[in-house]
């Protein structure tokens, strides 16, 4: 089931990154550069995804992904499919009216920890936004579920390991999915999917 004080934590950051900004004079916009914590040495070989950056199915992103101070790894993350599912899926769950009348959605993506940390456990920044440009995070699954099956990473998951996850999502009654997005430091860092 969704956890409300994380929805709603995700829900006020989002609206607090509605907030317009006035544009200061001329010239060029700041491009964005890839986001690499203080200190976060890039692996050998591995090329960070600048924010902002649009994925379609089947593309890979690189990212820093900093779960507290002592561990940050970087991860390549490729959003494989992502699949309209159906409520009935559910029937053997306990579900609020809210939840009866959304649609699920399956996402389907692979996971590469390029390292240094193992990242065992953590919860991941993937989270689908919908037509109202809310966030939503995933939705937790307890047993077994044949749809999407696998929604949390290993409790190892070391340097040079790969997972295969799948996400799910219910996207409320009256909006539709528009992007899967990659955060691994707020909004600003977004890398987006689009289904």
């Amino acid at each position: 089931m969704i956890t409300s004080r994380r929805r709603l934590s995700l829900v006020l950051c989002a609206l607090a990154l509605l907030v317009p900004l006035a544009a200061c004079g001329g010239g060029d916009e700041p491009k964005p550069t890839p986001s690499v914590p203080a200190g976060f040495e890039v692996p050998d070989g591995v090329t960070i995804t600048k924010p902002g950056t649009k994925r379609t199915a089947g593309e890979t992103a690189t990212v820093v992904y900093q779960v507290d101070e002592q561990a940050a790894s970087a991860i390549t993350v490729t959003i494989a499919n992502v699949r309209k599912g159906a409520i009935e899926d559910f029937r053997f769950f306990s579900l609020t009216p809210d939840q009866q009348a959304a649609s699920p959605f399956y996402v389907d993506l692979t996971v590469v920890n390029e390292g240094p940390a193992g990242l065992g456990g953590v919860a991941l920044p993937v989270f689908a936004r919908d037509d109202a440009d809310m966030l939503l995070p995933p939705t937790p699954i307890v047993g077994s579920f044949a749809p999407c099956p696998a929604g949390q990473l290993p409790e190892s998951f070391l340097p040079g390991e790969t997972a295969t996850l799948c996400l799910v999502y219910l996207v409320p009654a009256g909006q539709v999915l528009v992007s899967v997005d990659l955060q691994p430091d707020g909004d600003d860092s977004a890398i987006t999917w689009t289904p």
